[in-house]
Protein backbone atom coordinates (compact mmCIF):
# COMPACT_ATOMS: atom_id res chain seq x y z
CA UNK A 1 0.00 0.00 0.00
CA UNK A 2 1.24 3.50 -0.77
CA UNK A 3 0.45 6.67 1.18
CA UNK A 4 1.73 10.23 1.47
CA UNK A 5 2.69 12.37 4.42
CA UNK A 6 -0.18 14.76 3.71
CA UNK A 7 1.96 17.17 1.72
CA UNK A 8 2.12 14.71 -1.22
CA UNK A 9 5.84 15.38 -1.60
CA UNK A 10 6.96 11.88 -0.77
CA UNK A 11 5.27 8.52 -1.30
CA UNK A 12 5.71 5.87 1.39
CA UNK A 13 5.06 2.14 1.21
CA UNK A 14 3.65 0.06 4.04
CA UNK A 15 1.86 -3.16 4.76
CA UNK A 16 -1.86 -2.48 5.07
CA UNK A 17 -4.25 -4.61 7.13
CA UNK A 18 -7.92 -3.82 6.48
CA UNK A 19 -10.36 -3.37 9.33
CA UNK A 20 -14.14 -3.92 9.35
CA UNK A 21 -14.90 -0.22 8.78
CA UNK A 22 -12.79 0.10 5.62
CA UNK A 23 -9.71 1.68 7.21
CA UNK A 24 -6.23 0.18 7.29
CA UNK A 25 -3.59 -0.47 9.90
CA UNK A 26 -0.32 0.62 8.27
CA UNK A 27 3.20 -0.53 9.14
CA UNK A 28 6.66 -0.18 7.75
CA UNK A 29 10.04 -0.05 9.46
CA UNK A 30 9.60 3.67 10.25
CA UNK A 31 5.85 4.08 10.69
CA UNK A 32 3.09 2.56 12.79
CA UNK A 33 -0.31 4.13 12.21
CA UNK A 34 -3.65 3.78 10.51
CA UNK A 35 -5.97 5.34 7.99
CA UNK A 36 -9.49 6.40 8.94
CA UNK A 37 -11.66 4.97 10.16
CA UNK A 38 -9.81 2.98 12.79
CA UNK A 39 -11.71 -0.12 13.92
CA UNK A 40 -11.46 -3.83 14.71
CA UNK A 41 -10.80 -6.64 12.23
CA UNK A 42 -13.11 -9.59 12.85
CA UNK A 43 -12.91 -12.86 10.94
CA UNK A 44 -16.06 -14.91 11.35
CA UNK A 45 -15.34 -18.56 10.57
CA UNK A 46 -18.66 -19.67 12.13
CA UNK A 47 -16.82 -21.09 15.14
CA UNK A 48 -17.93 -21.31 18.77
CA UNK A 49 -14.73 -19.73 20.05
CA UNK A 50 -12.74 -16.61 19.26
CA UNK A 51 -9.03 -15.83 19.46
CA UNK A 52 -8.23 -12.18 20.29
CA UNK A 53 -5.09 -10.16 19.50
CA UNK A 54 -4.13 -6.53 20.06
CA UNK A 55 -2.51 -6.04 16.66
CA UNK A 56 -2.24 -7.61 13.25
CA UNK A 57 1.42 -8.63 13.62
CA UNK A 58 0.38 -10.75 16.63
CA UNK A 59 -2.39 -12.29 14.50
CA UNK A 60 0.06 -13.00 11.66
CA UNK A 61 2.60 -14.49 14.09
CA UNK A 62 -0.10 -16.79 15.49
CA UNK A 63 -1.06 -17.85 11.96
CA UNK A 64 2.59 -18.49 11.10
CA UNK A 65 3.11 -20.60 14.23
CA UNK A 66 0.09 -22.76 13.38
CA UNK A 67 0.40 -22.94 9.59
CA UNK A 68 1.36 -26.63 9.43
CA UNK A 69 -0.81 -27.83 12.29
CA UNK A 70 -4.33 -29.13 12.57
CA UNK A 71 -6.16 -26.27 14.26
CA UNK A 72 -9.37 -26.00 16.18
CA UNK A 73 -11.80 -23.90 14.16
CA UNK A 74 -11.89 -20.39 15.64
CA UNK A 75 -13.03 -16.90 14.80
CA UNK A 76 -10.40 -14.16 15.07
CA UNK A 77 -10.65 -10.66 16.49
CA UNK A 78 -7.80 -8.19 15.99
CA UNK A 79 -8.51 -5.17 18.16
CA UNK A 80 -6.07 -2.85 16.31
CA UNK A 81 -6.06 -0.83 19.55
CA UNK A 82 -6.85 -1.74 23.15
CA UNK A 83 -9.28 1.19 23.10
CA UNK A 84 -11.64 -1.22 21.30
CA UNK A 85 -11.36 -3.92 23.99
CA UNK A 86 -14.31 -2.93 26.18
CA UNK A 87 -16.42 -2.02 23.13
CA UNK A 88 -15.78 -5.52 21.75
CA UNK A 89 -16.70 -7.46 24.91
CA UNK A 90 -20.25 -8.23 23.74
CA UNK A 91 -18.93 -9.57 20.42
CA UNK A 92 -16.39 -11.70 22.28
CA UNK A 93 -18.98 -13.00 24.75
CA UNK A 94 -21.15 -14.37 21.94
CA UNK A 95 -18.58 -17.18 21.84
CA UNK A 96 -18.27 -20.17 24.18
CA UNK A 97 -14.54 -19.62 24.75
CA UNK A 98 -12.44 -16.48 24.29
CA UNK A 99 -8.66 -16.96 23.96
CA UNK A 100 -6.80 -13.74 24.82
CA UNK A 101 -3.34 -13.19 23.33
CA UNK A 102 -2.90 -9.66 24.66
CA UNK A 103 0.35 -7.81 25.30
CA UNK A 104 2.37 -8.31 28.50
CA UNK A 105 2.24 -4.60 29.32
CA UNK A 106 0.07 -2.67 31.77
CA UNK A 107 -2.73 -2.10 29.27
CA UNK A 108 -2.82 -5.69 28.04
CA UNK A 109 -2.75 -7.03 31.60
CA UNK A 110 -5.51 -4.61 32.65
CA UNK A 111 -7.74 -5.80 29.79
CA UNK A 112 -7.01 -9.44 30.59
CA UNK A 113 -7.79 -8.98 34.30
CA UNK A 114 -11.05 -7.18 33.45
CA UNK A 115 -12.07 -10.05 31.18
CA UNK A 116 -11.14 -12.82 33.62
CA UNK A 117 -13.19 -11.15 36.37
CA UNK A 118 -16.11 -10.74 33.98
CA UNK A 119 -16.50 -14.36 32.83
CA UNK A 120 -14.94 -17.82 32.97
CA UNK A 121 -15.24 -17.90 29.16
CA UNK A 122 -12.07 -15.83 28.91
CA UNK A 123 -8.71 -17.65 28.85
CA UNK A 124 -5.40 -15.84 29.30
CA UNK A 125 -2.99 -17.34 26.74
CA UNK A 126 -0.12 -14.93 27.46
CA UNK A 127 1.75 -17.63 29.41
CA UNK A 128 2.95 -18.85 26.00
CA UNK A 129 5.11 -15.72 25.58
CA UNK A 130 5.89 -14.94 29.22
CA UNK A 131 8.92 -12.64 29.42
CA UNK A 132 8.21 -11.09 26.02
CA UNK A 133 6.11 -8.08 25.03
CA UNK A 134 3.65 -10.08 22.92
CA UNK A 135 3.35 -13.20 20.77
CA UNK A 136 5.11 -11.51 17.85
CA UNK A 137 8.04 -10.43 20.04
CA UNK A 138 8.28 -13.99 21.40
CA UNK A 139 8.25 -15.51 17.92
CA UNK A 140 10.87 -13.10 16.55
CA UNK A 141 13.20 -13.28 19.57
CA UNK A 142 12.66 -16.75 21.03
CA UNK A 143 15.98 -18.23 22.10
CA UNK A 144 18.04 -15.07 21.63
CA UNK A 145 18.37 -14.41 25.36
CA UNK A 146 19.98 -17.84 25.83
CA UNK A 147 22.35 -17.23 22.92
CA UNK A 148 23.47 -13.91 24.38
CA UNK A 149 23.96 -15.38 27.85
CA UNK A 150 25.83 -18.35 26.40
CA UNK A 151 28.21 -16.16 24.39
CA UNK A 152 28.98 -14.07 27.50
CA UNK A 153 30.24 -17.15 29.38
CA UNK A 154 32.81 -18.21 26.76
Amino acid sequence: MEFTNGEKEKIFKAIGFKNNAGGYELRNEYFKGSSSPKYISYFNNKADNVTVFEGFFDFMSYQSLHQNQQQLLTNFLVLNSTSFFERSLLLMEKHDTIHLYLDNDLTGKRCTELALKRSAKFKDESKLYKGYKDINDWMVNFGRQKEVKHSLHK
